[in-house]
């Protein structure tokens, strides 16, 4: 859980992405909007793309990892809708801006680890260079997925979606 200063950053930048596009938000909106100096802001975060990171990170840990394979990752994809849904102009921002190299960038690392962790406990004979392979390919089909329920405006049925990529999920898992 992160510091009540790091939930109040955050909670800024969210408040401000749902005005304005990401590249338009500056250190200085952010710390006005919190009610902090520069130093503080830069003591939790490198940069505005930091926060960005500490938002991918926080949503990927959500993720509930006791859930089998296929649900897991249809987990992944509901809290990511959620988020959309919430914050459906910050999120509409953020993809705009980033794209899907850059939601890659942010989630890659969380969501790599998540997948794989899972890949090896399910299928642990299965090869590393098949578990790594399926863990960027589900990476990839997952953000690429999660962007698309975003240009599409919450218009496709979020409960239908996570279902399909857990039976996705489920048939890469088992063609380890």
């Amino acid at each position: 859980m992160p510091s009540p200063t790091k939930q109040a950053i955050i909670a800024s930048f969210i408040k401000l992405a749902s005005r304005k596009p990401l590249e338009k938000i500056t250190v200085r909106d952010l710390v006005d909007d919190c009610g902090i100096n520069r130093n503080t802001f830069y003591y939790h975060f490198q940069d505005i793309f930091a926060v960005l990171e500490e938002i991918c990170r926080l949503a990927t840990a959500q993720v509930d990892t006791s859930l089998p394979f296929g649900e897991m990752l249809g987990n992944f994809f509901f809290i990511f809708a959620n988020y959309t849904e919430q914050y459906p102009r910050a999120v509409s921002h953020f993809a705009a801006s980033v794209g899907q190299s850059g939601a890659e960038r942010y989630f890659a690392a969380e969501l790599d680890e998540l997948i794989f962790t899972a890949i090896k406990q399910h299928k642990p004979d299965s090869t590393p260079e098949l578990q790594r392979t399926a863990t960027v390919f589900l990476r990839h089909a997952l953000i690429g997925l999660c962007l698309d329920f975003v240009n599409h405006h919450g218009r496709i049925d979020k409960d239908a979606l996570a279902a399909r990529i857990a039976t996705l999920a489920k048939g890469v898992l088992s063609s380890l």
